[in-house]
């Protein structure tokens, strides 16, 4: 026993000191270990929960996560004096990043007779207990073993403490691979990158590379690309739509999408006079639905993304509260299968007494409890499942973290599921003859709901047929030839995102959240609604990436690496070799990045020069016609010009007016084809690469008068004129009619009409003034529209 490994002697009093990845999981065992009384006391800033436990005394300290991380030596810190080459050979130094825990952990392992790990059972809370580890080894030589559980329920902590295992070396230096190798990756990249681009481009902005990040993006970029590549091909479908038995329903023709339009033309043509059709053949199967696996992490992260729209690093944290208040077990595991002993009748019995009753019962009759297993045993932690069985507003009310209600649905729902018949469908198959061309319709109906009643998230499609047999005759009420267009591919979705990284190894069930996070934080995607969409900023990064070394873009390298950490975890390889072995990869990748300096940083620095200029609003013309880059007004010291940012490989440029202030008319199209229309000053428009609209022939077409209403002394139209010094009314023929106007205020040329002389109704704005609309023409005898506006 446990008790017995340890004690010293009769009549002395041993201190159990106990580690745990957070506060909150230290509170919770420790109210289990004592039974619901520890005392608390603060060491170093630190709360620790004391209580005596078989006579010994014990301490429970609560960590923050990672405690010590790696870094590079000061020395190499400074991004200008150091060649990011020295970074891939360089071994980073793990120092202690929270100093109140570390000094903490020191205090308390002084006092310690016996520690016990007891952080979260995976790679990184294995690696995390080892900090911990090592900090006491500084000052202590007590005996340090470990705890594992799955849940914080009362019996599995107490299982977990009374048989403490030894904690595993291998899989905490997994961790350990995996942070040295991809901070050397992530270092070097980010900084050879970023300070090469700097050389031809002025930004401030970091280009970011990293081992699990860029492939990450690199999956929605090459699906961005593929939408924006698709080239749309035409087809044509033909449809009917029959009715029988006072239904009506839908048909297709056998050829499904005909590519050739005579062909669809020529069976149509034969078709479209047939008033009848008859059922030449009638299929009916039934059809199994099986209820979806067990929830492992990657499984559990798309679900929440799929079906209640919570981002995955979002619902792992909700997740994570869960777990840390007794309501469902680890949130980080691989597995999809229950062990055989696992205890499934107990916590069904427990959910009669929720809102999930009915769903509860009904697996309690349905005889012996059968689960639907999956074939994924991570060895670590069970399926995600609900610990205690409560109800939903129940769990609300202690974890305040918004959606945790939802994700404690979900898990329970999902539990449920598992445990329920499969949903049974009866799928009918249609088979319609007319004029001697075959159609197909096809529909199922739900006979059984099975799992699919405690889980609404899955829909119920049925499409319903009429009840009839074969060589019964159908009426056809409408025939159509439908032209359409083949369709790109969808934007990703967050869960369809998270299952190519599972696929190609990208991350960890615990990190693979924080990857698509990062993305999004360097504006390198964004989700919209339930989607990914690459930014400007990503595309360009994955583009000249993918192009110049695709290798750093695409998965396998870093598949590679997670295997090498795999090793480690399995013991068939120690961190040393895996470490050197990461490193040579590495450096493969980077010897192909420098190869490819030129390329990269011309397309990614003539990207920023050209996102810069289009920002700039008041310079920025538009697209250049011969190099795609961007058009820009550039003032030098001999004068100003239009040129491109794509100078000196395009030199395409165009004069500008010596004098004159410039404004480009955004909405404003030359009919020429100059590249922009400027207001110069005001006095007259410029259009680039044309010249000065006033020579124009088309310039009554680009800039037709605003008309108010016909001159009273000839045929012409009194137009609004307006110069530098003043506006009025002009004759358009010239007659010499003219009309003064208020000069002060806004004035607006409305499109209502004067009831009484048919002019437009101006409209005039002064400053801290009503509006006033009235007619201006004084012909019309009186003011008669005239009325005071409400701010």
């Amino acid at each position: 026993m446990y008790r017995a490994r340890f004690l010293q002697g009769a009549g002395y009093i041993m201190t159990v000191v106990v580690f745990t990845e957070k506060n909150k999981a230290a509170s919770q065992i420790a109210n289990i270990l004592s039974g619901g009384k520890p005392d608390r006391k603060l060491v170093e800033g630190v709360p620790v929960y004391m209580f005596r436990r078989n006579g010994q005394e014990w301490q429970v300290m609560g960590l923050s996560g990672h405690i010590m991380g790696y870094d590079f030596p000061q020395e190499l810190n400074n991004w200008r004096s150091v060649d990011p080459a020295i970074l891939i050979d360089t071994r980073p130094i793990k120092t202690v990043t929270k100093k109140p825990f570390a000094d903490a952990i020191i205090s308390l392992a002084r006092e310690a007779d016996a520690i016990i790990l007891a952080c979260d059972f995976d790679r990184e809370g294995e690696n995390i207990g080892f900090e911990a580890k090592e900090l006491a080894s500084r000052v202590s030589r007590a005996p340090v073993k470990r705890a594992r559980f799955s849940s914080l329920s009362d019996s599995e902590i107490i299982k977990a403490f009374d048989n403490p295992v030894e904690p595993d070396a291998a899989m905490a230096m997994s961790a350990e691979a995996r942070q040295i190798l991809d901070l050397k990756m992530g270092a070097a990249f980010t900084r050879y990158l970023t300070l090469a681009v700097r050389e031809r481009a002025r930004t401030k902005e970091i280009l970011s590379i990293g081992p699990c990040q860029t492939p990450t993006c690199g999956f929605v970029y090459e699906r961005d690309k593929a939408i924006k590549e698709f080239n749309p091909e035409d087809f044509w479908k033909i449809e009917a739509l029959f009715h029988a038995k006072d239904m009506d329903f839908k048909g297709v023709h056998r050829a499904g999408n005909i590519k050739d339009k005579a062909k669809a033309a020529e069976i149509f043509d034969r078709i479209r006079a047939g008033k009848t059709g008859l059922v030449t053949k009638k299929s009916v199967t039934e059809i199994k639905t099986n209820a979806p696996y067990p929830l492992n992490t990657t499984e559990f992260l798309k679900r929440a993304s799929k079906f209640l729209n919570i981002s995955p690093e979002s619902a792992l944290e909700i997740a994570e509260q869960l777990y840390l208040n007794g309501f469902t077990s680890y949130p980080r595991t691989e597995t999809n299968k229950y062990a055989d002993d696992f205890d499934f009748k107990s916590k069904v019995i427990a959910f009669t007494s929720t809102e999930y009753r009915d769903h509860a019962l009904a697996i309690l009759s349905g005889g012996d409890i059968v689960v639907r297993n999956g074939i994924k045993d991570g060895h670590d932690h069970p399926p995600i499942h609900p610990i205690k069985a409560v109800a939903v507003k129940e769990v609300e009310k202690a974890v305040k973290t918004e959606g945790a209600g939802k994700i404690y649905d979900l898990i329970a729902r999902h539990f449920l599921a598992n445990l329920m018949p499969a949903a049974l469908f009866e799928k009918t198959h249609l088979e319609i003859t007319v004029e001697k061309e075959l159609f197909d319709s096809s529909g199922s109906i739900m006979k059984n709901e099975g799992w699919m009643v405690v889980y609404p998230f899955e829909t119920k499609n049925d499409k319903l047929l009429p009840d009839i047999k074969e060589q019964d005759e159908v009426k056809v009420k409408k025939l159509e030839n439908i032209a359409s267009k083949t369709t790109p591919p969808k934007h990703l979705t967050e869960a369809e995102l998270l299952t190519l990284m599972d696929k190609h190894g990208i991350g960890t069930k615990a990190t693979a959240p924080s990857h698509i996070e990062t993305n999004k934080k360097r504006g390198y995607f964004e989700t919209k609604g339930k989607t990914i969409v690459i930014q400007e900023t990503g595309f360009i990064l994955m583009d000249a990436l993918s192009t110049s070394i695709p290798v750093v873009v695409k998965p396998e390298i870093r598949a590679s690496i997670e295997s090498l950490v795999q090793e480690v975890e399995d013991g068939s390889k120690d961190l040393e070799h895996a470490v050197a072995e990461g490193t040579e990869l590495i450096k493969m990748m980077y010897s192909r990045l420098t190869e490819s300096r030129d390329s990269i940083v011309s397309r990614l620095a003539g990207s920023i020069n050209d996102g810069t200029a289009t920002d700039d609003k008041k310079n920025y013309i538009g697209k250049c016609p011969d190099c795609g880059r961007v058009l820009r007004i550039i003032s030098t010291e001999k004068g100003r010009f239009v040129g491109c940012t794509g100078y000196p490989q395009c030199r395409n440029s165009y004069p500008l007016p010596r004098e004159g202030a410039l404004s480009v008319l955004r909405s404003k199209n030359c009919k020429k084809g100059g590249a922009a229309v400027i207001k110069v000053g005001n006095k007259y428009c410029w259009a680039v690469g044309i010249g000065p609209c006033f020579a124009c022939d088309l310039m009554k077409k680009c800039f037709p008068p605003e008309v108010v209403g016909p001159c009273p002394i000839c045929d012409g139209e009194m137009c609004l004129v307006t110069t530098k010094d003043s506006r009025f009314l002009g004759c358009s023929n010239r007659c010499g009619r003219t009309q003064s106007l208020p000069q002060e205020g806004r004035l607006t040329v409305l499109e209502r009409k004067c009831e009484v002389c048919g002019w437009k109704m101006i409209r005039i704005k002064e400053k801290d003034k009503e509006a006033i609309e009235k007619c201006v023409n004084r012909s019309c005898g009186k003011d008669q529209g005239k009325k005071r506006l409400s701010t």
